[in-house]
C-alpha cells in the first residue's frame, strides 16, 4: 500500500518500532537545534538584535495593530516578559524553541509523506543547516513565529489530502488567521495555495464549505488588525510602500536564484531540489501538487518583482525539505543510488558547518568579519551605504547599544538639577529609542521619544519638555531648526556596528524653537 496515497492505517509492530526510533531522532534533533539557535545569542560580545528593542517597546503598548507588524508577536512577547522577565536568555527562549518544533514538525511531515527514519532526519537537518534559519531563530521576531506557522499549515494541508478530511481546513483557518496577524507577508501562503489550486487537481477543494469556512476564520482573527489599520489611516501600506521606494535593493532574477542556494544553504541543495521533483514530478507526490506549485508561484513573483528580499520566501522551504526526505530515501534505496544515503548527509554537514557562522553569532566580531569576508559573503539587504558594514547586518546590528546607553547616560549627567525635570530624550529610530529604554532602565535617564514607525504613534513629547538629548543620525539642521541652542556633548562610536550608528552626535538642546507637537507630523517616518 502506497503510504503517501493511503490514509492513516494501523501499524504493525515493526512499524511502531520504526516510528519510535524516528521519534527519538527527531526529539534528539530539535533538542539539539534548540541549544544551537539559543545559547550562542545569549553569551559573548553579541547582545539585543535592533529589532528585540523595537518588540520589547511595543509590549509596553498593547495594541490591535502597529505600523510595521501585526500585534500576535508582541502579545506572546508580553506574556514571556510577565513570566520570565525580558533578559536575553528570556527573550531567545521563544524563537529557539519555535525552531526546535519546527524541525520536529518538518520531520513529521516526512515521515506522513513516506520516509523512513533516515529521510525524516535528512528533511529535519537539511532546515538545521539552513543559514537564514539560523538567522530567524537565534533572536525575537516575528519571523520565527512565521516559519513556526507556515510550517503548521503544510503540515495541515498534507493531513487534509491523505486523510480526505476536508473539515481539517478550519485548521488551516485558524493558523492561516495567527499567521496574518502575526506578519502580513503571511499572505504569500494563501496567495501561492490558490495558485495550486487552480492549477492541479486539488482544485475539487474550491467546491468544498469547509475550505470557504476557513477563510471566514480566516478573515474574522485578521479582522481586529484590519479595523486598526483603518481608524490610523492604513500606516502600513505607507511602510510597505517606503521599503520598497527607499529600502529594498533590487534584485535580478538571477540574483534572486542566487540568493536562494545562499540562504537556505548550498549543502542543503539536493533536498530541497529532490522535494520540488517529489510535490511536480513523482508519482508518489501527484496527490500533493499543488504543495509543489506553491513554492513556484511564490518564486516566481520575486523573480517579476525584483525588489523584494531573497529571504521572503524563506519559510515555502520547509515543505520541500519534507518533500525530499521522502524522495531521497526512496532512491537509495535502489540498487545504484545507494551512494546518496551518506552522500547528501555529509554534503548537509558540510556545508552547514561552513556556513554557520554567517547566522549565528559563534565567533567574536573581528573573527567573523574576516571569516565573512574570506568567504565573500557579507550580503548588504538594505539600499544605502550607511547599511554597510563588515558584519552581515544580523550580527552588526547586536552591536554597540550597552555603549550608546553609558552616553546617553554621560549626557544626562550634564542636565541642570532644575532642567530634570523637564527634559526628554529624542531618537530618530526605533532601535535607539528602544535601547535606551531597556538598557537605561534604572538610570535616571529623561522619557524617550522616537520618531520612526510606531514610536511615533506614542508621541509627541509634552509642551514642557524644553531640554532634550537629541541622538544622531539627526542632522546638525534638524535639530539647529528645532532648538535655539544645541551642542555636541559627545560622539557615540560602536566598532563593528552599521554605520548609520557609528561616529554620530549626541546633542544636548534647549530653547525650542517651535514646539514638537508640531514639527512631529515632519518629523515621523515608517521604513
Amino acid at each position: 500500500m502506497n503510504r503517501v496515497l493511503a490514509p492513516a492505517v494501523a501499524r504493525d509492530a515493526v512499524g511502531r518500532e520504526t516510528d519510535r526510533k524516528a521519534n527519538l531522532i527527531l526529539l534528539g534533533l530539535a533538542s539539539l537545534y534548540f541549544l544551537v539557535e539559543w545559547l550562542p545569542g545569549i553569551r559573548g560580545a553579541y547582545g539585543y538584535f535592533i529589532d528585540e528593542f523595537y518588540y520589547l517597546a511595543c509590549a509596553s503598548h498593547l495594541a490591535p495593530g502597529y505600523v510595521d507588524h501585526p500585534p500576535l508577536s508582541v502579545f506572546l512577547l508580553w506574556a514571556v516578559r510577565a513570566v520570565i522577565g525580558d533578559s536575553l536568555p528570556a527573550l531567545r527562549l521563544v524563537p529557539a524553541l519555535a525552531g526546535a518544533a519546527t524541525i520536529g514538525l518538518i520531520g513529521l511531515i516526512a515521515r506522513r509523506l513516506g520516509a523512513g527514519w533516515q529521510g525524516q532526519a535528512l528533511a529535519a537537518g537539511a532546515a538545521m543547516a539552513g543559514t537564514i534559519y539560523h538567522i530567524t531563530f537565534s533572536f525575537y521576531s516575528m519571523n520565527a513565529l512565521s516559519v513556526l506557522l507556515w510550517t503548521a499549515c503544510f503540515w495541515v494541508l498534507v493531513e487534509i489530502e491523505l486523510r480526505n478530511e476536508p473539515r481539517l481546513w478550519v485548521l488551516f483557518g485558524v493558523l492561516a488567521g495567527l499567521g496574518l496577524e502575526n506578519k502580513h507577508t503571511f499572505v504569500l501562503l494563501p496567495l501561492g495555495l490558490a495558485a495550486g489550486l487552480l492549477l492541479t487537481r486539488a482544485r475539487r477543494h474550491l467546491a468544498s464549505r469547509w475550505l470557504w469556512l476557513g477563510c471566514a476564520i480566516t478573515a474574522a482573527l485578521l479582522l481586529p488588525n484590519l479595523a486598526w489599520q483603518a481608524s490610523h489611516g492604513w500606516p502600513s501600506l505607507e511602510f510597505y510602500r517606503n521599503a520598497d521606494l527607499y529600502k529594498n535593493i533590487p534584485t535580478p532574477p538571477l540574483v534572486v536564484l542566487a540568493y536562494q542556494f545562499l540562504v537556505m544553504n548550498p549543502g542543503a541543495i539536493p533536498v530541497w531540489i529532490a522535494g520540488l521533483g517529489f510535490f511536480l514530478v513523482s508519482k508518489r507526490g501527484r496527490q500533493l501538487r499543488h504543495l509543489g506549485w506553491i513554492y513556484v508561484a511564490l518564486l516566481g513573483l520575486m523573480l517579476i518583482g525584483q525588489k523584494s528580499r531573497p529571504d521572503r520566501i524563506a519559510e515555502a522551504y520547509v515543505v520541500l525539505f519534507a518533500g525530499g526526505g521522502a524522495m531521497l530515501s526512496a532512491l537509495w534505496e535502489r540498487a545504484g543510488y545507494r551512494w546518496l544515503r551518506w552522500a547528501v548527509p555529509a554534503t548537509l554537514v558540510l556545508g552547514g558547518v561552513a556556513l554557520a557562522p554567517l547566522g549565528l553569532p559563534l565567533l567574536p566580531p573581528p573573527q567573523a568579519a574576516r571569516y565573512a569576508g574570506r568567504l565573500g559573503i557579507v550580503p548588504q539587504i538594505e539600499k544605502g551605504e550607511s547599511k554597510r558594514t563588515e558584519l552581515p547586518q544580523w550580527l552588526a546590528d547586536r552591536l554597540g547599544w550597552e555603549r550608546l546607553a553609558d552616553d546617553v547616560e554621560a549626557v544626562a549627567r550634564e542636565i541642570r538639577p532644575e532642567e530634570r525635570a523637564r527634559a526628554i530624550i529624542l531618537a530618530p529610530s526605533y532601535g535607539q529609542g528602544g535601547a535606551i529604554e531597556l538598557l537605561g532602565r534604572g538610570r535616571g535617564l529623561p522619557p524617550v521619544y522616537a520618531v520612526q514607525n510606531s514610536y511615533s504613534h506614542w508621541g509627541p513629547p509634552p509642551d514642557s519638555a524644553d531640554v532634550a538629548i537629541v541622538l544622531g543620525p539627526f542632522s546638525a539642521e534638524t535639530v539647529h531648526r528645532l532648538y535655539g541652542e544645541a551642542v555636541v556633548a559627545r560622539v557615540h562610536d560602536c566598532e563593528g556596528c552599521m554605520r548609520w550608528r557609528d561616529e554620530v552626535p549626541i546633542w544636548l538642546a534647549r530653547s525650542p524653537k517651535v514646539a514638537l507637537r508640531d514639527a512631529w507630523p515632519k518629523l515621523k517616518y515608517y521604513e
